[in-house]
């Protein structure tokens, strides 16, 4: 299990990394006012009024209005220029989003089609963006158009990806976090204990190691500074602060420090004296 967990890591994290850059990919150049779709499909749209609009029901205030009626949605929008390759239906409008289904003709011309959508009674205004309709003869060329790799090569989005994987990783850090949480035990267990905090200080290495009372440690008692390997570095401690779960020491400034140290019982580890210390009575 720790082997198959390790070997899906890395790769995991990467694709997750990937995912949230094409993310950003694909808010950078999908920008909301290009609707992409295959001649003779359909696809739902969704976009904004821009500038003034008035009230459409009879509602005082303009968010809170709602249209879901086909016949009053045509006298409300308008969508300008017509154009023979596709048509546009209007599904809702809520305050000034509206959303619709682009419909295509399986004979429409490929093609970029620039329109237009704004209400009726206003007309359009002329600092509107121009919304664009870009209908593609077959699916892989639509794919290719794609800026977003995930959604050319994969043909999802990659926020889709991303959301799939975000658990995954997060499954991952826990089992990793209780793996290295029970290996840290199975050291203590031993007479072994990590080092968490090291700072060079004027006075010497300030440390903090995971061995306490807990684990049979008291003042006074020997502690020997092993390599990440375990091997002996030839530097030893003597207790002097030690709590229930860990202890601290300061060593010389000379002593050549280095990540992945740790400390160790210079004597075995009596295990029933432990216990024995550890119950309640």
């Amino acid at each position: 299990m720790e082997s198959l967990r390790t070997r899906l890591t890395l790769p995991v994290l990467i694709i997750l990394l990937l995912a949230m850059g094409d993310i950003l990919i694909d808010a950078v150049f999908d920008r909301g006012h290009v609707f992409k779709v295959v001649a003779g499909s359909k696809a739902l749209i969704s976009g904004k009024l821009m500038g003034s609009i008035k009230p459409y029901t009879n509602k005082n205030a303009i968010f809170g209005n709602q249209v879901n009626d086909p016949a009053l949605l045509d006298e409300i929008l308008v969508t300008d220029p017509p154009h023979q390759a596709f048509r546009i239906r209007f599904l809702e409008l809520k305050g000034r989003v509206w959303r619709a289904e682009l419909l295509t003709d399986s004979g429409g011309a490929p093609g970029d089609y620039p329109v237009r959508i704004f209400q009726r009674s206003l007309g359009p205004d002329p600092d509107m963006p121009v919304l664009r309709v870009q209908i593609f003869p077959d699916p892989e060329s639509l794919r290719a158009s794609q800026k977003s790799l995930f959604r050319r090569y994969l043909g999802i989005p990659p926020w889709i990806v991303a959301g799939l994987l975000a658990p995954l990783v997060a499954l991952i850090l826990y089992l990793t976090y209780r793996a290295s949480d029970g290996s840290i035990s199975a050291l203590q267990a031993r007479g072994i204990g990590p080092i968490y905090k090291m700072a060079y200080r004027k006075t010497g290495w300030e440390i903090l190691y995971g061995l306490g009372t807990a684990h049979g440690l008291r003042i006074g008692d020997r502690l020997e500074l092993i390599d990440a390997r375990q091997r002996p570095t030839g530097y030893h401690i003597v207790v002097e602060q030690v709590g229930g779960e860990s202890g601290e020491a300061i060593l010389d400034p000379s002593v050549p420090m280095r990540p992945g140290w740790l400390v160790a019982r210079c004597e075995p580890v009596d295990q029933d004296k432990i216990d024995s210390t550890s119950r309640p009575g």
